[in-house]
């Protein structure tokens, strides 16, 4: 997982979109500029992963002289840019760090958090690839190695979501001494989100220099040389389950997809999980609690992404307070959902996920 150095956190007094000093402070360290309302949000960094398995062993990289875990082991990684798909940036990955042209072929593991210690964190998102090439290092990669469970140098790992995937991967898998080379059963899919797009980055935050676009999501300060990074904004979204049928919200006037039915979903806070942004979400929305006990798929634009999950109803009733984003809340079982056509971005995929599960029926 590459890190690049962290130059626009900290002290950056300048709004990257029009260069003003205005920034006002807002909840959870977000800042928003009073001359063009932009908003610079502290959402977790979501990074891209390459797993690649062949013959029952995966392909692991060893970094190199980094700022973050050097000379430890980890799969080929690093930041999603903005503009860029998740899938698309683990295939870069693998071939920025392993010189390898992966294809990939569906999720891995389930979407995870990274601590980081400016308490924004990393979403970490890790995609089965699979490769006819030999590997070699390339970038900050000190070596390749494919390795077999038992020669994965467990104590030598660099972050713990690397043994987490590992570790997933392993408990798939039939064969203690071969990886899991199958995706999970969850739904994936590009879905444009709707959404106005975000306005791109134009002056430097540190010294309000103009912007070079350097290659997607990066740029550099013509005037200072400080490195700026854009990502995209990582959401989330819980369909609660109760008595076989899902809880969905009809969209109010005034966002997209107004009239058409969705899951409860909203953008994570700094170090926050997937699984806890779509509880939060939820009980904000709706006013029902539950928990997130299963992943049901990942959507994404090239702005943003959606893990969204599902989890039986713990308590609360919907109530018109409840409804920021909807005019409508109601129970669907599997005879009484919307048509297709009357779902919103990811519905469509993840209520016939829930149908084909016997989970709404």
């Amino acid at each position: 997982m590459t890190i690049p150095p962290s130059s626009t956190s900290g002290d950056t007094p300048y709004c990257n979109v029009c260069g003003s000093p205005r920034l006002v402070e807002r909840y959870l360290g977000h800042q928003r500029c009073e001359a063009c309302g932009t908003t610079r949000w502290r959402n977790p960094i979501p990074v891209g992963e390459a797993v690649i398995v062949r013959d029952g062993r995966v392909l692991l990289i060893q970094r190199g002289d980094v700022e973050r875990s050097p000379g430890r082991w980890t799969v080929p990684g690093g930041f999603i840019g903005l503009g860029e798909t998740p899938p698309a940036a683990a295939a870069r990955e693998a071939s920025e760090e392993a010189g390898v042209i992966a294809r990939v072929l569906g999720l891995a593991a389930i979407p995870r958090l990274l601590p980081t210690p400016d308490g924004r964190g990393h979403i970490v998102l890790s995609f089965l690839a699979a490769t006819e090439e030999e590997a070699h290092p390339r970038d900050e990669v000190a070596t390749v190695c494919w390795c077999a469970p038992d020669e994965v140098p467990w104590d030598d790992l660099a972050f713990s979501t690397t043994e987490a995937l590992l570790r997933g991967l392993l408990a798939r898998s039939p064969d203690p001494r071969r990886f899991a080379a199958t995706a999970l059963d969850v739904a994936t899919a590009e879905v444009v989100s709707g959404r106005t797009a975000r306005p791109l980055p134009r002056f430097c935050a540190q010294c309000s220099g103009g912007l070079v676009a350097d290659t997607t999501g990066i740029w550099h300060c013509s005037r200072c040389a400080a490195w700026h990074y854009e990502n995209p904004r990582p959401t989330a979204g819980l369909l609660a389950l109760r008595d076989h049928r899902v809880l969905l919200g009809r969209r109010r006037e005034g966002v997209p997809g107004a009239g058409l039915w969705a899951a409860p979903s909203g953008h994570a806070e700094p170090g926050e999980a997937p699984e806890r942004t779509a509880a939060r979400e939820l009980a904000e929305e709706t006013g029902v609690r539950a928990t997130a006990e299963r992943l049901v798929g990942l959507f994404w634009d090239r702005e943003h992404f959606e893990a969204v999950y599902a989890g039986a109803a713990i308590e609360g009733d919907t109530r018109a307070e409840h409804r920021p984003e909807f005019t409508a809340l109601e129970w669907f079982d599997r005879a009484s959902l919307p048509p297709v056509e009357a779902l919103h971005h990811s519905a469509p995929h993840t209520t016939d996920w829930l149908v084909r599960q016997g989970l709404v029926r």
